[in-house]
């Protein structure tokens, strides 16, 4: 593919470093295995069908952060997490491959130059066999990965978005331009457009981080969501049961995580902190496992992870934790 120098930066291989306990494969951490791509050189490589190999790709940017008044820092959200994630064991599959792809990066504030440029690197990535993760960087990263798998499948297949967000991020355009908090209100509107049916599900909703008129958009969109309140241990059966059913009625699943939906005292690093979030305990892992172990997942991001705020560097440990998990499960 052509990529835009100008929204392009590669990740130099010395920037995954860590401890080192040996060569053997059994003794390895993820500094040792991520293989980094320079895309102005190199082509992304292949995948072999039936091969597993992920595709580690950053979006610099929290330009959609400012344009929503948030906080801004995750634009260096993507350094956090490689730092973060050197040193996680390997729990992979030993012929598992993961390309570092570098970073998409919002320059002069040119959000939509940007997200332009990630749905195509993601395109690409799929089309090659590669499953991407995407780290961000601000929320306004969905919308340029929704585009690039929309653009990557089948017309005929459904993609069904499964958002861990204390927010709906539905919000109309506003002055500003389009932001962090308008992703899915624009994937929504494509949708109409073209014909097809918005299969969406907030997962971790709070009511405090909402307004009435958000609840009203989700409701005329037919967008039905799993609030917050019911990650307790009355409520997580309904919880695995409603992820299910979206599951089963969609061909393909794109998943994104907005580290806010966390409590404030795991994820203190974000635009927006949750004080009453959800908690990455065992639950919220058993729903993760409940979506890996579809077969439908096809693509994958965490979103706003915000270095300046992250206390005791907590939220990017947490990332990190999570990213394992995705990229563990085979």
């Amino acid at each position: 593919m052509e990529i835009d120098q100008l929204n392009y930066k590669c990740t130099p291989q010395e920037n995954w470093q860590g401890r080192t306990d040996g060569i053997d494969f059994s003794q390895q951490r993820w500094h040792q295995r991520i293989q980094c791509i320079d895309l102005q050189h190199n082509e992304i490589p292949s995948v072999a069908s039936g091969a597993i190999a992920f595709a580690l790709i950053g979006f610099s940017s929290d330009e959609g952060v400012r344009r929503n008044g948030g906080r801004t820092g995750a634009v260096n959200g993507p350094a956090a997490f490689r730092k973060a994630s050197a040193n996680l064991p390997v729990h992979f599959n030993e012929q598992t491959a993961i390309y570092d792809l570098g970073d998409i990066c919002c320059t002069d504030g040119n959000l939509e130059k940007a997200q332009h440029e990630l749905a195509k690197l993601v395109t690409s990535a799929l089309h090659k066999g590669l499953t991407p993760l995407l780290i961000g960087g601000g929320h306004e990263i969905a919308y340029g990965h929704y585009c690039g798998i929309n653009d990557a499948i089948n017309p005929e297949k459904s993609v069904g978005i499964i958002n861990f967000d204390a927010h709906f991020d539905l919000r109309e355009k506003e002055s500003a331009g389009f932001s962090s908090g308008t992703g899915f209100l624009q994937i929504a509107n494509d949708c109409m457009q073209s014909g097809k049916t918005f299969n969406y599900l907030p997962v971790g909703i709070q009511k405090n981080g909402n307004t009435q008129a958000l609840f009203l958009t989700a409701e005329k969109l037919g967008v039905s969501h799993i609030p917050a309140a019911l990650f307790v241990s009355k409520g997580q059966e309904e919880v695995l049961a409603k992820i299910k059913v979206f599951i089963d009625s969609v061909d393909h699943v794109y998943l994104t995580i907005c580290m806010d939906v966390f409590s404030a005292a795991f994820s203190p690093g974000v635009s927006a902190p949750a004080f009453t979030g959800i908690y990455p305990d065992h639950f919220f892992f058993s729903c993760l496992e409940l979506i890996m172990t579809s077969g439908k997942l096809i693509s994958m991001d965490i979103a706003e992870l915000n270095p300046v705020y992250d206390e005791a560097d907590r939220t990017a440990k947490l990332t990190a934790a999570i990213a394992f998990q995705l990229l563990s499960a085979n």
